[in-house]
């Protein structure tokens, strides 16, 4: 309840139902009679052939939320608690037929119904139900294997058509289509359910109402057609859930339910808890059924009046099946809940705690880079406060550096130079002036002075010096 859901595929889901209830509903109530009467039995004849549609239905809306999952242990989880649904409402039926409808049934005969699906008339929607989701993981690698959508289209025409017209094909006594083809059904509406969510866009609601209206209302022409020459309800597929019209129906409801929005309002929650006990009410609808059965038939004798019940009594049993099936589960949600707990707490200690950084193996010949301290500015006045310095660890290169010199003082590649100190300039310049007879004589003049020529005599020195 606390993810987001579809609230179109969730109403499906349980229309779905309701519809297969629905078929059991008249089947109880003694529909269809003997002999024929077309204003008497024709609106029931079209509101039993809208209802074969709810197998395809089931497997439509099972394809359009399979389809956009990844399965995972997740999926596994899934079917574990249908198992854990499907024993306790099996086990809940069987009470319900043994004790309060006083039927005869042996413990093998029992144990024998809970693993071949025949608890109930409509267990054995739920085994075509597991057996779709244990077939769904190779649909969805056969779907996604074809890349273009006429690929995808072709395979599912290919598929609908050997499943659907099976048991329209009759020819005599012989169909035309091999039996066991009928039972690809399940498989064709998981595959429209999933062509639906890829390339549906554009919903037009008028036009998908109005043919499915008219689709179920010629079927219904076409079936009272054909049992006016046999003076009682027959048709090739009267009792069949693999027709083609039922097939297209469970296609046209997707297409006019089809929403990507997703939500949590209180609406989506109402229907997400319907459709979570959809599987229950498969299994506890039709012994409630029987045993409501007995008080209508006092109520009303006639099979008319009964049926008209039905819009009733269908929707009450339904909702007592899931009431009943949330109450069934909840052992299996608190021991869920309390697993998820654990769980969360181990994510928040762990989340909590910091996790100790392994140590890393250093190679022989790494280089290791020491840590580098950043000290603002400011600090310089306020040793006292850490917050101005700053602790980056630099971690040492991916590659491995070899040192290709010995370890010396002064890091690699550095060789020490010891360069001449400069002399300091002096201020004056020894001039060496020719010897004569008095004796040597050293003249001093300054650099950036004036030439002087060896040539030039005492006073003319001078007056150099003097300018």
């Amino acid at each position: 309840m606390e993810k987001k859901r579809n609230l179109g595929i969730d109403i499906l889901c349980c229309l779905a139902v309701l519809m297969l209830l629905g078929l059991e509903y008249m089947a109880s109530a003694g529909f269809p009679e003997g002999t024929l009467d077309l204003r008497r039995d024709a609106a029931p004849v079209a509101v039993r052939m809208f209802c074969l549609a709810g197998a395809s239905l089931l497997s439509a809306c099972s394809g359009y939320v399979l389809s956009g999952r990844r399965f995972s242990m997740g999926y596994f989880r899934i079917f574990i608690r249908l198992i854990y649904i499907y024993i306790l409402c099996s086990l809940a039926a069987l009470f319900l037929r043994i004790v309060v409808l006083q039927e005869e049934m042996t413990p093998a005969e029992a144990v024998r119904a809970c693993i071949q699906f025949t608890a109930t008339d409509t267990g054995r929607f739920a085994g075509m139900y597991f057996a779709l989701l244990l077939a769904a993981p190779f649909l969805n690698a056969a779907w996604l294997g074809l890349k273009t959508q006429k690929a995808r289209l072709s395979f599912l025409l290919i598929t609908a058509a050997f499943s659907t017209l099976q048991p329209m094909l009759l020819v005599g006594d012989v169909y035309l289509i091999p039996e066991w083809c009928k039972g690809l059904f399940p498989a064709a509406a998981y595959l429209g359910g999933t062509y639906l969510r890829c390339y549906m866009k554009s919903r037009h609601l008028p036009l998908r109402i109005f043919l499915t209206a008219a689709l179920t209302v010629l079927q219904a022409a076409a079936v009272l057609y054909i049992s006016m020459h046999f003076d009682a309800l027959y048709c090739p597929w009267l009792d069949s859930m693999a027709g083609a019209p039922a097939f297209l129906t469970a296609m046209l409801l997707l297409g006019i339910f089809h929403s990507s929005k997703e939500g949590r309002s209180s609406v989506h929650r109402f229907f997400a808890m319907a459709a979570g006990g959809a599987l229950a009410a498969l299994l506890l609808g039709d012994p409630l059924i029987d045993c409501m059965m007995p008080a209508l038939t006092e109520r009303w004798p006639e099979v008319p009046q009964r049926l008209s019940a039905g819009i009733l009594m269908v929707p009450v049993a339904f909702i007592l099946s899931c009431v009943l099936g949330l109450f069934l589960q909840l052992p299996l949600l608190g021991i869920r809940s309390f697993f998820r707990n654990d769980e969360s707490e181990e994510e928040e200690e762990e989340l909590a705690a910091p996790r100790p950084r392994k140590p890393r193996k250093r190679g022989k010949a790494e280089a290791v880079v020491p840590e580098r301290t950043y000290i603002h500015p400011q600090s310089h006045a306020r040793e006292s406060s850490p917050r101005h310095t700053i602790r980056v660890p630099v971690t040492a290169p991916e590659t491995e550096v070899a040192l290709t010199q010995p370890r010396e003082d002064d890091p690699p590649g550095v060789q020490k130079i010891e360069l001449a100190q400069p002399e300091e300039p002096a201020a004056w310049e020894e001039i060496p002036e020719e010897k004569e007879d008095e004796g040597e004589m050293k003249v001093y003049v300054p650099k950036s002075g004036k030439s002087v020529q060896q040539d030039d005599s005492v006073e003319e020195l001078l007056k150099k010096l003097e300018q």
